[in-house]
């Protein structure tokens, strides 16, 4: 029998044709990709400006730099500039040291005393050419000084200078009166280093434009010298110093100007490295130094 129900079929769905809007997704894409270029800029900039904060400048070495003219009067007129040896073949007879060794360890201590009288100063690197360190003599310098022990069966302190430099002489003299005066042998006095073709001719003296010497600080191939030299590390460098502040000292005296406030130079130099005052510290030490017998 057939139902009298109403029927509770649905009407059929109408499946209209969907519009993909493509414009849209471009668009979207379009802000993407832009939003995507603005953050890669942003982001390199602080990524260079990061570096530029972090990064210094590259600059050529103080030792090859030409400075500007103004650079020289302020940077260089009070600065000194120590050259100690760089002849690490040249074994000391006793301590299983070197000449190289031993000549930067009195080097930085000479550095500590000027810089406490108020001078900047520069200890050429460990692999700087003799060519390079010369050359820093360009730069006005107040001083250059070279510092070595010697070698060749022989004993004694000498002092070599550029014999066409007044200034270069007054140096010499001015380091090697107290460091003659603290070694234990006799000693060799001033030699011209600027002879030209002669044994005695030294190119870091010869060829150097500002005021510059070579100190020969006693031989080191002999034991018993070799071994005083070890065992007066500070007081030598107290020499050393104390000459070059005396020779600053005068030679402003000369100009008719100031040193950097320093007046005291030997008690200057015996407090920095904690020794006696004034030249006691630099004479030749005790009894023992007078019976010292020297070896080849």
């Amino acid at each position: 029998m057939p139902s009298t129900q109403p029927s509770r079929q649905q009407p059929p769905k109408k499946h209209g044709n969907r519009r993909v809007r493509y414009d849209r997704i471009l668009a979207v894409l379009l802000i993407f990709i832009v939003l995507i270029v603005i953050l890669t800029k942003c982001c390199t900039s602080c990524g260079k400006k990061k570096n530029n904060a972090e990064t210094p400048p590259v600059t050529t070495s103080a030792q090859t730099e030409a400075p500007t003219e103004a650079t020289t009067e302020a940077g260089y007129s009070s600065t000194v500039y120590l050259s100690p040896s760089n002849q690490t073949d040249n074994k000391f007879y006793t301590g299983d040291t070197t000449e190289a060794a031993v000549c930067r360890i009195v080097a930085e201590k000479v550095k500590t005393i000027l810089e406490q009288s108020g001078y900047t100063v520069l200890i050429a690197g460990e692999n700087d050419t003799l060519e390079t360190k010369t050359a820093m003599g360009a730069n006005n310098l107040a001083a250059y000084v070279a510092i070595h022990t010697n070698a060749g069966d022989g004993v004694g302190t000498d002092c070599y200078y550029n014999g066409n430099s007044a200034q270069s002489k007054a140096l010499a003299q001015a380091v090697y009166d107290p460091v003659a005066e603290l070694t234990p042998t006799d000693d060799g006095g001033l030699i011209d280093g600027a002879q030209s073709g002669s044994d005695s001719q030294v190119y870091e003296v010869s060829s150097n434009q500002s005021p510059a010497c070579l100190i020969e600080m006693e031989y080191h191939d002999g034991p018993n010298v070799a071994q005083w030299i070890l065992d007066n590390e500070d007081k030598l460098a107290q020499a050393v110093a104390t000459g070059i502040l005396n020779y600053l000292r005068s030679a402003t005296s000369t100009q008719g100007g100031t040193t950097n406030g320093i007046a005291a130079t030997t008690t200057a130099a015996s407090d920095a490295l904690g020794g006696e005052s004034g030249m006691d510290a630099l004479t030749t030490t005790t009894t023992a130094q007078g019976q010292l017998s020297v070896g080849n």
